[in-house]
């Protein structure tokens, strides 16, 4: 009953809740003027007090949501979507804003909170077994129900959008640079592709945060 009280007290703060079952709900939960969005699946006493979803300025859009909705709905078209309404952009920036940002997404859902080597997806074999170990993961609770946060921080000259999974990351200096980014190729993970979309790009928490710059 207090959790209740406290989301119901959060909602006329810009907080909204997603029941987790379609893009549809999703954008209706994102829709303004909220700014915090956290899927129901992870509104217990624990994480819903360490998030504490706060009221914000204008220039910010927040959700949280589970792995398992991040694999399984197009999360990233809809934020993109919701975030558009908010800031002009042209359809360019928008296009490279989604695809840099559905990469990051991959990277966390599949790198990063499952732990899938990305030398899987190297061959039709090893798609289908990573599809096979995905399924095998999801299945757990635990690991379907671990955090993702999509997260759009703007002002009249930059946009920011910060993707962070629950994953260990990388020791420092396991991080690869700038250029060795440039030299991988479809398994490293994408990094070069986010190089290539975005103004800027950096790997933060031991690259269990990517955090990607456009101008506007």
């Amino acid at each position: 009953m207090q959790e209740q009280k406290e989301i119901a007290a959060c909602a006329a703060s810009g907080f909204s809740c997603w029941d987790g079952v379609s893009e549809s709900s999703l954008a209706q939960a994102l829709s303004a003027p909220v700014t915090e969005c956290m899927e129901a699946a992870l509104i217990d006493g624990n994480q819903y007090s360490r998030l504490s979803f706060r009221a914000r300025s204008d220039g910010c859009l927040r959700l949280a949501l589970t792995t398992r909705s991040a694999y399984r709905h197009q999360v990233v078209k809809v934020f993109v979507g919701a975030m558009a309404d908010r800031v002009a952009l042209s359809r360019d920036l928008r296009e490279r804003i989604h695809t840099a940002v559905q990469e990051a997404m991959i990277n966390s859902v599949l790198h990063g909170n499952l732990a899938i080597g990305s030398g899987l997806r190297d061959s039709l074999e090893g798609l289908t077994t990573s599809h096979q170990a995905i399924e095998t993961l999801l299945a757990s609770p635990q690991i379907a129900r671990s955090m993702i946060r999509v997260e759009a921080i703007w002002n009249s000259s930059m946009l920011y959008m910060l993707v962070r999974d629950s994953g260990v990351g990388f020791e420092r200096d396991e991080l690869p640079s700038s250029g060795e980014r440039q030299k991988a190729d479809r398994s490293g993970r994408g990094l070069a592709i986010l190089d290539a979309f975005c103004d800027r790009m950096a790997l933060l928490n031991g690259g269990a945060t990517i955090k990607m710059g456009f101008r506007l």
